[in-house]
């Protein structure tokens, strides 16, 4: 199974880029997820292609069951985010990695943020890999709804943190 997820989020495309450009927005999305937002980078100027790299950590017992079997204490995660520059009508692309240390795993996906005016329709596409033996399939599948939800409330966030601080 891949990971697949679609929203609309009711605000544009440049607003929503400007949110994930955004460390206070990343430490807003950490608390609400239970990580802890340890690093975050943007290289780049936002109005052209750009990278965002953050890094969090959160307990295991955030993670689902399955891999709270073969890790313990907390976990690490490193994402980085290669955005391009606007197309002429503002929408955009990231190339997004996820790396989870101290564990086989980790996910490639494609977001696309589709400008349409006032509202934006982001569409996420990816693979969870894994190369644990036995149990990775498992893992695999148990990780990649987490995922699909943190892309939902990305969105919501996303919408809520434009509203709030406009």
């Amino acid at each position: 199974m891949a990971l697949e997820a679609e929203t609309v989020i009711p605000q544009p495309a440049q607003k929503i880029i400007e949110a994930f450009a955004s460390r206070d927005f990343h430490e807003h999305l950490a608390a609400k997820v239970g990580s802890q937002l340890k690093s975050f980078e943007v290289s780049g100027e936002t109005a052209g292609a750009f990278t965002i790299t953050s890094e969090q950590s959160m307990a295991v017992d955030r993670l689902p069951d399955i891999a709270q079997k073969i890790l313990k204490g907390q976990v690490t995660v490193t994402i980085t985010e290669e955005w391009s520059a606007a197309d002429q009508d503002g929408s955009r692309r990231s190339d997004m990695t996820v790396k989870i240390h101290s564990a086989p795993v980790s996910a490639e996906a494609s977001q696309n943020l589709h400008a349409r005016g006032e509202e934006t329709r982001a569409t996420v596409r990816g693979e969870v890999n894994t190369s644990i033996p036995l149990i990775g399939k498992k893992l695999k599948s148990a990780a990649e709804p987490y995922m699909r939800r943190f892309v939902e409330l990305q969105s919501r966030e996303a919408d809520a943190w434009i509203r709030s601080n406009a």
